[in-house]
């Protein structure tokens, strides 16, 4: 299932990240597209939210996603099977990094 928001959950499971609490869930929205391999490059350019899907294959590993935001403020938000894995935390502005630890587990 690929969602795009969080997912309907009763127990919902906390990110690994420390400083990221699980706040809500909704209904799971599916992204029929296909996933963008890894090293893809992503624009907006536009306001309003954009959505990507990028498949992060079967093998764990560190997941490393560098941003421009340039001098317009704009908000970041990873999610995993509907986890929030990693987040800018709110609109920032300028370059940075978000990393976090991605293992699919064997339901992949």
């Amino acid at each position: 299932m690929r969602c795009l928001a969080p997912t309907v959950c009763r127990d919902p499971i906390p990110s690994r990240c420390s400083e990221l609490d699980v706040t809500e869930c909704s209904p799971c929205v599916l992204d029929a597209r296909p996933p963008k391999p890894c090293g893809t490059t992503t624009a907006s350019g536009g306001p309003g939210v954009t959505r990507t899907h990028h498949g992060l294959g079967p093998s764990p590993g560190l997941v490393r996603i560098e941003y421009e935001m340039y001098s317009i403020p704009d908000r970041l938000d990873c999610y995993y099977q509907g986890v929030l894995v990693a987040t800018t935390g709110g609109p920032v502005s300028n370059s940075g990094t978000l990393t976090w630890d991605f293992d699919p587990g064997p339901a992949g």
